[in-house]
């Protein structure tokens, strides 16, 4: 699209300033003047010309580029159309829009400043805006945008080759939209108020026409995790081995302690009264083997225990198998009982 020359631009609004502020009064109102039509009020008409005034502040702002504040100055020419009804208020309108690559209003507003100035419109400036007219007619692209919830908002970025992307934004009505862009590579967004955005990636071309329809969607929640498996620690068969070799040894240590008991009883009864000094020693060692042969097996059955305790706290946790019951064996192992308590949950 044939872009609207800068100087052109700042000499047109320029102008526009010039003229409103010294004939806003004599101008039609939007649909032309009525005879017998009431007197436009003055008050308004002051009040056109204050906006007026900032709008081309805004638009010709030294402080930065040209156009930078258009969409500040397009508010303030809104404002002096809606209450002047001046065409030359609507043609700086269209300015602004066409800077703000808004080609579908430009074009809309275009016409509609032939319709209401007419005459009054001089011929340069006529051309100009035919010229508008027709290059607008051929390069705007329409796009429809829909979605399933209503007042929903819209945006539409379009990435340049060159330079910032240009972002307009439009609100969605329960029947849609059509906005009137500039051809290019877009992302067009929409958005309500508890739905996440939907973006929408496109390629328009030169004058064409698309159709696209968002669907906006509450946030799935994230799947629950699994229920935690319930678990089970099974005894390996190393704590069974330990706990019967630690149960064994428990009880031959026990015997051999009774019976290292009994063999130092009959030693003593004997000692100091039995005459035969082999037989009392003989006596004597068998009271030491067995003394021996108990304490040995006292180790042993500590020991058994002790690597029994280490197999059961450290045996790894499994989860149980659905529909069947979950059990655990704790053995008691002492000096005077050796066994096992099972406990069960369902």
């Amino acid at each position: 699209m044939t872009r609207v020359p800068a100087r052109w631009c700042a000499a047109a609004l320029f102008g526009v300033v010039l003229a409103c502020t010294t004939s806003i009064l004599a101008q039609p109102a939007p649909a032309g003047p009525k005879p017998g039509a009431a007197p436009a009020d003055p008050a308004k008409l002051e009040k056109a010309k204050e906006h007026m005034a900032a709008g081309s502040l805004l638009y010709n702002d030294p402080s930065g580029p040209q156009g930078a504040k258009c969409e500040a100055a397009l508010v303030e020419f809104e404002k002096v159309y809606e209450l002047s009804g001046s065409w030359k208020a609507l043609r700086a309108v269209g300015i602004c829009e066409l800077k703000l690559e808004r080609n579908g209003a430009a074009l809309t507003h275009f016409e509609q400043v032939l319709a209401i100035g007419g005459d009054q419109i001089p011929k340069d400036d006529k051309t100009q805006i035919n010229n508008d007219i027709k290059t607008l007619k051929t390069s705007t692209a329409y796009v429809k945008i829909t979605t399933n919830q209503p007042n929903a908002k819209l945006s539409a970025t379009r990435q340049p080759s060159q330079g910032l992307p240009v972002t307009n934004r439009y609100a969605v009505t329960a029947d849609g939209i059509t906005v009137g862009v500039h051809p290019g590579s877009y992302v067009f967004t929409a958005s309500s108020d508890g739905f996440p955005d939907v973006t929408w990636q496109a390629e328009v071309p030169n004058g064409s026409q698309l159709e696209h329809h968002f669907e906006l969607a509450l946030k799935v929640d994230e799947k629950a995790p699994p229920p935690k498996a319930e678990m089970e620690r099974p005894v390996p068969i190393t704590v069974w081995i330990f706990t019967g070799l630690s149960g064994a040894c428990a009880v031959t240590s026990g015997t051999f302690m009774v019976l290292s008991k009994l063999a130092k009883d009959e030693y003593d009864d004997q000692n100091g009264v039995n005459p035969n000094a082999q037989e009392l020693e003989d006596m004597r060692q068998d009271v030491v083997t067995k003394n021996i042969v108990a304490d040995v097996f006292i180790g042993v059955t500590a020991a058994s225990f002790a690597a029994t305790l280490i197999f059961y706290f450290t045996r790894p946790e499994v989860p149980v198998e659905p529909g069947r019951a979950a059990w655990t064996v704790v053995p008691q192992i002492g000096p005077e009982v050796a066994g096992a308590t099972f406990v069960t949950s369902f």
